[in-house]
């Protein structure tokens, strides 16, 4: 099988739809699954995410098909006039991992990062898919690891 090229860009308005599809496929692969997903909630919150300037929502495609995406948000912590930068998600389909998908997406929300005169990027591999693989590949792109993330269900 001939995989297409990936294409790379911001996401719009029209794709938020394909965007909380993607969302709703990493959300029932992650540990998160056991809370309901609600899919309206979610495009809305895509949506406001897609027109927010202190947001950015990045979504690598094959054709039409959204492949992978990462939505990042921008903040200024209680403690701190400086700027931090973080990602909500980031997530590749299972079928194009293993490329140059999650590594490129990263690196935007850096550049999206830097641009935002963020003095520090957020992100881990928390999502309970393949988090050793993740964590691995965040560190080779120069994170630093720091803390555990754990979870309960109640």
């Amino acid at each position: 099988m001939t995989r297409l090229p990936l294409k790379y860009r911001e996401a719009l308005i029209f794709d938020a739809i394909a965007v909380t599809d993607l969302c709703e496929e990493f959300h029932g692969a992650s540990y998160q699954r056991s809370v309901p997903f609600d899919w309206d909630k979610m495009v809305g919150w895509v949506s406001d995410r897609i027109d927010d300037d202190g947001s950015l929502v990045y979504g690598c495609w094959s054709g039409d098909l959204l492949v992978g995406c990462i939505i990042g948000l921008t903040y200024v912590p209680p403690y701190s006039e400086r700027v931090v930068a973080g990602d909500y998600i980031w997530y590749v389909r299972p079928e194009h991992r293993g490329g140059m998908a999650g590594v490129r997406l990263m690196r935007m929300l850096e550049s999206w990062a830097l641009d935002a005169g963020a003095a520090q990027i957020l992100t881990g591999a928390t999502s309970g898919i393949k988090s050793e693989r993740g964590a691995a590949l965040l560190e080779r792109l120069g994170f630093v690891p720091t803390g555990t993330s754990m979870y309960k269900d109640v």
